[in-house]
C-alpha cells in the first residue's frame, strides 16, 4: 500500500506541474536562446561556424526535428520544447529508478525521493523550462547506470555526451571517471587472485580494465563529435567561443555575492536576493526543504562508509564535489540545482528506506503535504501575464517586419528574424567581451548603415545601451519610437524650438506618417526617453497625418515636400526646419500604428522578473494587441 502511494504522489506531481509548463510559466531568458539555437540548427546551420553560442549542442540537435514542427512567432514555439523535453525527463527518473534500484533501495523509499523530486519547486520551475540541462542529467544518469552494470565503454560515451549537452558539468565528468576507475582498482586490489593464490581472476582482469573501457569510450565518442566540427569547418570556432570566451567572461564577471547560500534557503521561503520579503511563508518548498535535509544527512550516512566504500559513498563524493563546484560560481541560477536533485535521489531514498523501517506514517504525512504544497504553488503562484506580454511582444515583433528585415534586442524575442548583430542576445559574458575589447561592438556605423526594422529594448538591451554602447542610444531614440514599452519601430522624431533644424538617416523602407504638434513638444518622451518608455502616462494616441507648411523639408540635401504620407528610402537623409512659432513635437512614423508607447498591465514585466504572487490563476489569458 505506502508503494502505491508514493507512486501516486509522484505521478499527479508531475501531472499538475503540467498547468505551468502550458499556461502559467512565463518564459525564461534561456529558453528563447536555446530554441533559436535550436531552430538554427534545424534549418542547417552550423553552431560557432554559423551563429555565435556559448554552450555546447547536442541538446539542440536532439530537439531540432521538433523546431521544425512549430512555425509559431510566439512563445507557443516554446512551449512545443518543452512537452517535447517531457519524455526526457521521464527517461532520467526512470534510469535513477535503475540506479536505485541496483544498490538495494527499496522500492518505497525509491518512489518516495522521486515524488519528493516532483513536488519541489527547487525542481520543477527550472524543469519545465526548456534548457539543455535536461539532456545532461539524462546522459549522466545513463553514464551511471551503465557503469553499475559494468557497461563501461558505454558509460564513457554516455559520459562524453553530457559535456556535449552541458559543458557546465565538465568538473563533475572529471571526478565521476576518476572516481569510478579508483572504485574499480580498490576492488581489483581486494580481489586480485583466484583460489590457489596464483592467476588473477576474470573479475579482477575485467575489473582493472574498467577504468580504460571508460576513457576509450569517451574518446571514441569526443573523437565523432570533433570530427563533425572539423568537417564542418567550425573546429576553432567552437575552441574559441566554448572555452576562450567563457573564460574570458568568467574571468571578468563580478561575482554575486550569496548567490549560492541564496539558491539554499530558498525552499524555506528566505530570501537574501532579489526580493524586498525576507520571509514569505507561501514560498515554503516543503519536498524541496526534505531533498536539502535528507539529502544531506544521506551524503554523511554514505561518507560514513569510507572503510569499505560502495556505490551510494561514491554518489556521494560526487555530490559533494558537484556543489562545491556551483557553490564556487560567479552566478548561480536555479536551474543548476537541476543535477543537484537528481544526484541527491539514492541520498534521500537511502535516508527514507533507514526511517521507513520504523517510521512509514512519518514518510507519508511528508509526502502528503509536499503534495498540497506543489499543487498549491503549480495553481495559485504562476505569472501567465508576464507570459501573455512575451507573447504579445514576440508577435508583435514579427508582425513590425519582414522577412529578411534584422531586429536588435537583448534576447532574440523576434523568433522569425534575423538578428542586426552578431551578438544576437546579450549575456553577461558577450558585455564583458566587448567590454574588454575580445570581440567587436555593435558599432554606430553599422547601425546607421544597417538599421534593424525593430529593437527590443529588453533588461539586457538597456543594460548594454547604458554600460558598453552609450553611443547608440541617441541614434535610437531619435530614429525609434516605442509601440509597447519594449518594442520599439522606425519613428524619425524630435522636438524642435522656432528656428531650429532636425535630421534624420532613414531607417527602414516604407510609407512615414507626419504627426507634428505643439501638444506633442510636450511629451515626455523628448525629455526623458528612457522613463517615458515605461511609464503608463506616456501612452498617446495620435491624431490622423498632416502636412504642415511651417515646416522645411530636404531630403539628401535638397529641398522636398513631405505630405501626410511619404514613402522613404532606407538611407535617405531627411531634414526638416521649424518656421513655427513654438516648439513642435514632429513624429515621422513607418507603420499603421495608431496608439504608442502601450504598457502592460502594472507589475508585469518582459523578463517576469517580479516575484511570484499568489492569486487565482487566468489559464490561457492575452492581453489585447
Amino acid at each position: 500500500m505506502k508503494e502505491r502511494v508514493a507512486i501516486a504522489t509522484a505521478i499527479t506531481a508531475a501531472l499538475v506541474r503540467l498547468i505551468p509548463l502550458q499556461w502559467l510559466h512565463p518564459l525564461n531568458w534561456d529558453e528563447i536562446e536555446f530554441f533559436r539555437a535550436t531552430d538554427w540548427i534545424a534549418r542547417g546551420l552550423v553552431p560557432y561556424r554559423d551563429f555565435w553560442e556559448h554552450h555546447t549542442p547536442l541538446a539542440w540537435f536532439l530537439f531540432a526535428p521538433v523546431a521544425l514542427l512549430t512555425k509559431s512567432p510566439g512563445v507557443d514555439a516554446i512551449l512545443a520544447m518543452r512537452w517535447a523535453q517531457v519524455p526526457v525527463w521521464i527517461a532520467t527518473f526512470w534510469l535513477a529508478n535503475l540506479w536505485m534500484r541496483g544498490v538495494g533501495l527499496e522500492r518505497f523509499a525509491r518512489w518516495s525521493a522521486i515524488a519528493f523530486a516532483l513536488c519541489s519547486s527547487m525542481f520543477m520551475i527550472p524543469a519545465v523550462e526548456y534548457r539543455v540541462d535536461s539532456v545532461a542529467c539524462l546522459c549522466f544518469m545513463a553514464g551511471l547506470v551503465l557503469a553499475q552494470r559494468d557497461r563501461f565503454a558505454l558509460a564513457g560515451i554516455a559520459f562524453c555526451l553530457t559535456g556535449f549537452a552541458n559543458l557546465r558539468l565538465g568538473p563533475l565528468l572529471v571526478v565521476t571517471v576518476l572516481a569510478l576507475w579508483l572504485k574499480a582498482s580498490l576492488a581489483v586490489r581486494r580481489r586480485p587472485y583466484a583460489e590457489d593464490g596464483q592467476r588473477p581472476t576474470a573479475n579482477g582482469q575485467r575489473q582493472s580494465a574498467n577504468g580504460l573501457r571508460i576513457l576509450i569510450g569517451g574518446a571514441g565518442a569526443l573523437g565523432i563529435a570533433l570530427l563533425y566540427f572539423v568537417a564542418t569547418r567550425s573546429l576553432v570556432p567552437m575552441y574559441q567561443m566554448v572555452w576562450v570566451q567563457n573564460y574570458l567572461g568568467d574571468h571578468y564577471a563580478t561575482a554575486i555575492t550569496g548567490g549560492f547560500l541564496h539558491r539554499l534557503i530558498v525552499p524555506f521561503g528566505v530570501r537574501i536576493l532579489a526580493s524586498d520579503k525576507l520571509f514569505e511563508l507561501v514560498g515554503v518548498d516543503v519536498a524541496g526543504i526534505v531533498i536539502i535535509l535528507a539529502g544531506f544527512a544521506g551524503i554523511i550516512r554514505a561518507l560514513l562508509k569510507w572503510r569499505a566504500p560502495d556505490d551510494l559513498f561514491v554518489l556521494a563524493v560526487l555530490q559533494l564535489v558537484n556543489i562545491a563546484f556551483i557553490a564556487k560560481m560567479k552566478f548561480v541560477y536555479h536551474y543548476h540545482f537541476e543535477i543537484v536533485v537528481i544526484l541527491m535521489l539514492p541520498l534521500v531514498a537511502s535516508v527514507i528506506a533507514w526511517m521507513s523501517a520504523s517510521r512509514t506514517s512519518i514518510v507519508v504525512a511528508v509526502l502528503a503535504l509536499a503534495w498540497c504544497v506543489n499543487g498549491f504553488a503549480s495553481i495559485f503562484r504562476g505569472k501567465e501575464l508576464d507570459r501573455a506580454y512575451q507573447d504579445v511582444i514576440m508577435r508583435e515583433a514579427d508582425a513590425h517586419t519582414l522577412r529578411g528585415e534584422t531586429v536588435w534586442s537583448g534576447l532574440p524575442w523576434a523568433l522569425r528574424r534575423d538578428p542586426s548583430y552578431p551578438f544576437w542576445f546579450l549575456p553577461e559574458l558577450a558585455r564583458q567581451l566587448v567590454v574588454h575589447r575580445h570581440a567587436p561592438p555593435y558599432s554606430l556605423g553599422r547601425v546607421i548603415a544597417q538599421p534593424p526594422a525593430a529593437v527590443v529594448f529588453d533588461r539586457n538591451a538597456f543594460v548594454w545601451i547604458a554600460t558598453v554602447q552609450r553611443e547608440l542610444a541617441p541614434f535610437f531614440v531619435r530614429h525609434y519610437l516605442p509601440a509597447w514599452r519594449n518594442l520599439w519601430i522606425p519613428a524619425m522624431n524630435g522636438r524642435l524650438a522656432p528656428g531650429a533644424r532636425g535630421e534624420w538617416i532613414v531607417p527602414r523602407d516604407g510609407d512615414y506618417r507626419l504627426i507634428a504638434s505643439a501638444p506633442l513638444a510636450n511629451h515626455t518622451w523628448f525629455h526623458d526617453p528612457l522613463r517615458a518608455a515605461g511609464i503608463d502616462e506616456s501612452t498617446i494616441t495620435l491624431p490622423p497625418p498632416a502636412a504642415r507648411g511651417d515646416l522645411q523639408w530636404f531630403i539628401d540635401g535638397a529641398p522636398a515636400h513631405v505630405n501626410a504620407v511619404t514613402r522613404f528610402r532606407k538611407g535617405q537623409h531627411i531634414g526638416v526646419i521649424s518656421n513655427a512659432t513654438q516648439p513642435l513635437g514632429i513624429i515621422l512614423l513607418s507603420g499603421n500604428d495608431r496608439v504608442l508607447f502601450r504598457q502592460p498591465p502594472r507589475g508585469v514585466t518582459l523578463e517576469a522578473e517580479t516575484p511570484r504572487i499568489t492569486h487565482i490563476p487566468h489559464l490561457g489569458v492575452q492581453l489585447p494587441r
